[in-house]
């Protein structure tokens, strides 16, 4: 056995031999009320009575509905950059069209929130400049433009206040990170905000550390050991809160819940009392932690804060914000495990917030609790997610009640968006039904509809909506999906040549119609997916458009297709020239190497497209040889090995057999180093 260098470092395998390609792989890429309203409780069932909405809600009855990407955990405007992720707790912020103003006492953290309304295609506008504005900030931030200087500055501040030094509001050293270091208040915050925001995974435990020294000077000012007025109040809490919310850990919610504790223990000697912030990012912390019980702490959680509003309490309210963080964890739930089974659905509780919502806030007069679009985006996308059996029809209902009450009321704060519709549009993709892809069409011709008519600017669809049409056509198992998705993607095309639309195919636009044939049943193909990919890269060549640039999902696509083709002899010939076409010039291509679902749709080409012989073995063995010289040995390889009988040479090179009790722990680490598991993972890859 030999050593030889990978990718990884040393490998103990010897790479012996070429890989075998066809000529056709050559010559194709040398070119190019005043209590608990019951219903809050988890275990009722929605209910069929709905509100009406008053024409006349004014945009300063909504108290803090909704919190602006531009605003920090306590409602004030900060020069310290934030980061915002467009997902279901963050869409709030994202496209709610109003940030009602607020004049809590100073104390309480809420100093003031800058208060917006944005309709229309001038709304819009105003909106995007905004986080263009936002943007630039965060990127000129050198804190969270550069970690290590963050992680210095913050070791820096902690050295000072760790009680040797004479800490005082106006001390300042020359930091071994350039300039000065005022040790004050806002500095804390300034550090903690960074920390909440740089999507470090020990941003929580930094964030709280310096909470942590900040009630240490408190302790010591008050012990007269240190003259610091560093003290902690209701920002400083909020702000570690939503680090801890933003950490993702399975135990953010009882961490931060036990911080809120703390606060109602302390709040009435230290003026600590939580507020509206402090709590919904406490069901921020449940909504987005792995926590099977999440659900019912954020369900808990927003009755607390009704009680506390029923019974006078002037700095806590339930809020459309918070109530999109209880929506959010009961739309990852999963149901309760029975011996029978599991029963519920985090769908159905989810859609049942909605009902909940319009009747608190007809009983009780509180608007801030009305549903707005982010809420019903919410449920939408939850049933989108859940599967449950007519979950696509009921988002598309929820949708009907979107549009009535727009169509009533006029009140933008409830009109249903590209985003709304592109949600639908992905249920019915998702949803397995007989006629679900003619369904997600017709929705998309809604859209072009109400675009071009001008009854709602805001339904204008985009490179998405088109893309979860074909992603339909894709799981539809229809005979003419492949027709049909090839429509979509020529009438994208088509409007590509007009600058009204905005609707540019992408990579995501080709791989998705690939998939297509891949799925199909049609004659041929192999050759109809490989020119496709051929017409996309010359569009790229031609256009040079970032997004049309070929990456691994589009190769891998393609390979897919070929492995999956059925025919003759011929047929079988050609689907093993374009797959070694496609798999040699992706090793050759600028765009990327080839990686582990390169490698297995590759042996999967050979498995079904090769009679069993000895020169598939040949040609299998090299291909796993190259595979674990890359360091991209992942499961599907491992998994086609398998189905291939490659057993021998698999016991000739690891010394077992993979027959029997198999850990992908068992191979050399080099033969691994490089895989990523998991979709969601191999896409973000793809996008950095």
């Amino acid at each position: 056995m030999v050593s030889i260098k990978s990718r990884c470092g040393t490998s103990t395998i010897i790479i012996a031999g070429a890989l075998f390609v066809s000529p056709l792989a050559v010559a194709a890429f040398r070119v190019p009320s005043s209590t608990v309203h019951p219903k809050l409780h988890p275990s009722v069932s929605s209910s069929n009575s709905r509100a009406c909405i008053n024409n006349n809600r004014s945009l300063n009855q909504l108290n803090a509905s909704v919190l602006s990407d531009s605003l920090d955990a306590d409602g004030q405007q900060q020069t310290s950059p934030l980061t915002s992720n467009i997902n279901i707790l963050d869409a709030n912020d994202l496209i709610s069209r109003a940030v009602e103003q607020q004049n809590s006492q100073a104390k309480n953290g809420v100093n003031g929130v800058v208060a917006m309304k944005l309709n229309g295609k001038n709304g819009q506008q105003r909106q995007k400049q905004h986080k263009k504005n936002i943007h630039k900030s965060r990127k000129n931030n050198k804190a969270t433009a550069d970690i290590d200087f963050l992680r210095k500055r913050t070791d820096t501040l902690l050295r000072k206040t760790n009680g040797t030094y004479n800490t005082n509001p106006n001390l300042s050293e020359e930091s071994s990170v350039g300039g000065n270091l005022k040790v004050d208040k806002r500095t804390f915050h300034w550090l903690i905000d960074a920390w909440s925001y740089s999507g470090e995974y020990d941003a929580a435990d930094y964030a709280l550390s310096l909470l942590s020294r900040m009630e240490e000077l408190r302790e010591m000012n008050n012990m007269g050991t240190s003259s610091s007025v560093v003290s902690p109040d209701v920002k400083s809490y909020t702000k570690v809160i939503n680090a801890i919310a933003r950490s993702g850990r399975e135990d953010a919610g009882e961490q931060a819940e036990e911080i809120l504790n703390r606060m109602i223990q302390d709040g009435a000697a230290d003026d600590l009392r939580p507020n509206t912030f402090t709590y919904t990012y406490v069901i921020d912390a449940y909504a987005r932690s792995s926590n099977p019980k999440a659900p019912h702490a954020a369900q808990r959680l927003i009755e607390e804060m009704e009680r506390l509003r029923s019974e006078g309490d002037p700095e806590v309210r339930p809020t459309t914000r918070a109530w999109n963080s209880v929506i959010a964890a009961w739309a990852q739930w999963k149901g309760e495990e029975m011996a029978w089974g599991r029963i519920g659905s985090g769908a159905d509780r989810a859609e049942a917030c909605l009902d909940i919502m319009e009747e608190l806030a007809n009983a009780t007069g509180n608007e801030e609790v009305r549903p707005n679009t982010s809420n019903y985006n919410s449920v939408i996308s939850a049933l989108a997610n859940s599967q449950d059996e007519g979950s696509a029809s009921r988002a598309e209902k929820i949708l009907e009640r979107m549009e009535n009450l727009y169509r009533t009321t006029g009140d933008d704060l409830i009109k249903p968006r590209t985003d709304t519709y592109n949600a639908i549009i992905d249920a019915w993709a998702k949803s397995g039904e007989h006629d679900a892809a003619n369904r997600a069409e017709l929705l998309l011709a809604h859209m072009m509809e109400l675009y071009e008519t001008g009854h709602n600017l805001d339904a204008k669809p985009n490179v998405r909506s088109f893309n979860s049409v074909v992603n339909a056509w894709a799981k539809s198992g229809h005979p003419l999906a492949p027709e049909r998705a090839g429509d979509v993607l020529e009438r994208m095309e088509e409007l590509d040549q007009s600058s009204e639309w905005d609707v540019s195919p992408d990579t995501t636009s080709f791989a998705t119609t690939i998939n297509v044939y891949a799925r199909s049943n049609m004659f041929g193909k192999a050759r109809s997916a490989y020119e496709l990919f051929l017409h996309m890269k010359e569009l790229y060549d031609t256009s040079g458009k970032s997004t049309l640039r070929p990456n691994n999902v589009v190769y891998n696509s393609v390979l897919n297709a070929c492995a999956f083709s059925v025919g003759d002899l011929e047929e079988q010939s050609q689907a093993m020239e374009i797959a070694d076409a496609m798999l040699v010039g992706l090793d050759e291509s600028p765009y990327g190497k080839p990686d582990q679902v390169t490698y297995g749709t590759y042996l999967k080409v050979i498995n079904n497209q090769m009679p069993p012989s000895e020169e598939r073995d040949k040609v299998g063995d090299k291909i796993f040889r190259k595979c674990a010289n890359d360091g991209m040995v992942g499961g599907m390889v491992i998994r086609q090995m398998q189905e291939m009988g490659m057993d021998e040479i698999y016991e000739s090179l690891v010394g077992k057999s993979f027959w029997g009790e198999f850990n992908m722990s068992d191979l050399p680490s080099e033969w691994t180093c490089n895989v990523i598991e998991g979709k969601r993972m191999r896409r973000w890859q793809f996008r950095r």
